[in-house]
């Protein structure tokens, strides 16, 4: 019999002659894609010294590491990563800082200062021994004036049929405009004027009266005192002050305040601090202490939202530096900046998360049994809400092609929608679980493979398959990374062994051991990790020892006894090929060179009902040949 393919890989479940002619019962450090027997190439070092746990960020083409077991992602250029029962972080640009930004800690506090109480009680008398006004309602405007500001308006209309002292009535507007038809050009002149006095009500520092004259607000007086008696009778006071309308508070309501810690070189925002006590404002400026600085290098401002007066939502009114801890609030609702408060719940990503990853732009990470994630397109905000509950702790997580799978120690789980507020959780048929995040990687077309507590599983987001239970039974895995590189999936285990799944042509397993302890992959090549330095795998030009056990050959019949005389090995290189005939060594050969060699079996060791290779070495294999003689029953 002629044995001249050997790319089947491992099969150690089944019986040594129940396999395929192509397989091996041991497969170890074997390049299967030639089909001969050949070992791999040994690892190649470089120049990049690492520590175990490493990661290379393609936006900076740089690598990260750590000496502790860390899980690294990559999205939107920066690098997500947390050691699992630290803060996680993000890296950019050289720099390390927290993913989210911790609320401030005390709340904001909101003082009405310079405030003047709106004048709303004078006594008007329209003379007509003195002046020109014309015979015509007059529209007035009378402030209050504190440090500057002027209150709120008391707004007014002397009718021009008044003819005794009146205590002027509120006229309420929206606006400024006149709201009564103003005579510009008197036609019939008449001796008139309106006399103000008898202010009461808390005067501050003066109150200033305004006149409607040809569509704009003019000064016609001041009251430095409460007590003082002023006369409008000059009509035309075109020359007069116009009002400017800065001066008046902005203020008429109830208001509350909240900021928030933010940093401007990625966006990044906290939740806010607690909501302020309500302050009612009709006048003046409000003075807001901002007491909370925090202590993390990534915020540069603080952000300043208001909700009161016209303003129902919490909007932005400035952007402040970190350091500012009181800010006087001057701006009209029209004025303020006017972006709505988005990070109510934009809360730091949890101390303790484990096992990023993201799908639907969205990141996701677990913390026990609880499956945390971010709104889409906001890495850095973990909504305490934003969560979803499994039954026993989560093990892994992983993106495929339906979903984003979840993993417990015991089941499967597939998470679809569309975004945070629309996630569902179902279960996928098997009894398979995740036994190591480090394991999981896409393998192909949206496929998932993981380590169970079985071996090797896949899923799409559909039922959960093992792909190592027809070959090698129940093994346990001990996975510290993986790694998938030329349709090869890598789970390399503590013990420094790997196992592989080749997809390349026909699925197929086998063992190597490459003298690594970690395994990562960078701008197409392979690496392996080995006292401080990375490997380039493959790549060395000696080759490492193969290991080899063929299937058990019992000719149709296991129950024939046979006589195997002769057998034919054509190799290259280094070789030592041992015959075991009913599962005993019978002989050992050593080969070299580049030759067909003819072995001879010990006459007294050649009957027996099955006959099995065993191939070490650095050399090749390209055949292997054995002659049966005559069978005899018993």
């Amino acid at each position: 019999m002629k044995l001249q393919e050997f790319n089947g890989g491992v099969s150690s479940r089944l019986a040594g002659q129940l396999i395929g002619a192509n397989q091996g019962t041991v497969y170890e450090n074997i390049d299967n894609s030639k089909g001969v027997l050949v070992p791999v190439k040994d690892k190649l070092a470089t120049a990049i010294e690492v520590d175990k746990f490493n990661k290379y960020f393609v936006a900076e083409d740089t690598w990260l590491s750590s000496v502790i077991n860390t899980d690294y992602l990559e999205f939107q250029s920066v690098m997500y990563s947390t050691d699992r029962f630290s803060r996680p972080l993000k890296y950019k640009n050289g720099n390390y800082d927290n993913l989210g930004i911790v609320r401030p800690r005390y709340a904001s506090a909101a003082t009405n200062i310079s405030k003047a109480t709106t004048l709303k009680d004078i006594t008007t008398l329209n003379k007509t021994n003195v002046g020109d006004l014309p015979a015509s309602d007059l529209e007035y405007l009378l402030f209050n004036v504190k440090d500057g500001v002027y209150s709120q308006p008391f707004r007014f209309v002397v009718f021009a049929s008044s003819t005794t002292a009146t205590r002027a009535q509120e006229f309420s507007s929206g606006s400024l405009r006149s709201v009564v038809n103003t005579i510009t050009t008197e036609v019939n002149p008449i001796n008139r004027a309106v006399e103000f006095k008898e202010l009461k009500g808390k005067f501050e520092d003066k109150a200033v009266l305004f006149r409607n004259y040809d569509g704009a607000w003019r000064q016609v007086a001041e009251f430095l005192t409460k007590g003082v008696t002023v006369v409008d009778s000059v009509y035309d006071i075109s020359a007069a002050t116009e009002l400017n309308e800065d001066l008046i508070t902005p203020f008429d309501g109830t208001y509350q305040y909240v900021y928030t810690f933010y940093n401007s070189d990625d966006g990044t925002e906290s939740a806010p601090n607690t909501i302020s006590s309500e302050l009612a404002a009709s006048s003046g400026f409000i003075q807001v202490t901002l007491n909370s600085v925090s202590a993390d290098p990534q915020v540069t401002h603080k952000r300043l939202y208001r909700v009161g007066g016209n303003i129902t939502e919490f909007t932005m009114v400035a952007e402040l530096s970190s350091s500012t801890t009181v800010y006087t609030d001057t701006l009209k609702d029209l004025d303020i900046d006017g972006r709505l408060l988005e990070s109510d719940n934009y809360y730091e990503a949890p101390v303790g998360l484990n096992y990023l990853a993201e799908a639907y732009a969205m990141l996701f990470g677990a913390l026990g049994s609880s499956l945390r994630f971010t709104p889409v397109g906001k890495p850095n905000a973990w909504p305490l809400e934003y969560e979803i509950q499994f039954d026993q702790d989560i093990t892994g997580i992983g993106t495929a092609a339906n979903g984003l799978l979840v993993f417990t120690l015991t089941k499967a789980y597939i998470v679809t929608g569309t975004g945070p507020t629309s996630l569902s959780q179902q279960s996928l048929r098997g009894d398979q679980g995740c036994i190591a995040f480090e394991s999981i990687k896409e393998v192909d077309a949206g496929m998932l493979i993981w380590a169970s507590a079985d071996g090797l599983c896949v899923s799409s987001g559909n039922n959960v398959k093992n792909i190592t239970k027809d070959s090698l039974g129940h093994i346990e895995l001990t996975p510290v990374s993986s790694a998938v590189h030329d349709e090869v999936y890598y789970c390399q285990n503590k013990d420094g062994s790997i196992l592989a799944f080749d997809y390349r042509f026909q699925p197929t397993l086998k063992w190597l051991n490459l003298g690594t302890t970690f395994l990562s992959v960078a701008k197409g090549k392979l690496y392996g990790y080995s006292d401080s330095v990375l490997y380039l795998l493959y790549k060395a030009t000696n080759n490492l020892q193969m290991n080899y056990k063929s299937p058990l050959f019992v000719e149709g019949s296991f129950t024939e006894n046979k006589t195997y005389k002769k057998v034919y090995v054509r190799s290259e290189g280094d070789i030592i090929i041992v015959v075991l005939i009913d599962d005993e060594i019978v002989a050992t050969f050593d080969l070299a060179g580049k030759a067909t060699h003819q072995l001879q079996v010990p006459q007294n060791l050649q009957r027996g009902y099955s006959i099995q290779f065993k191939v070490t070495g650095t050399g090749t294999v390209n055949e292997i040949e054995y002659t049966v003689g005559p069978r005899q029953n018993g």
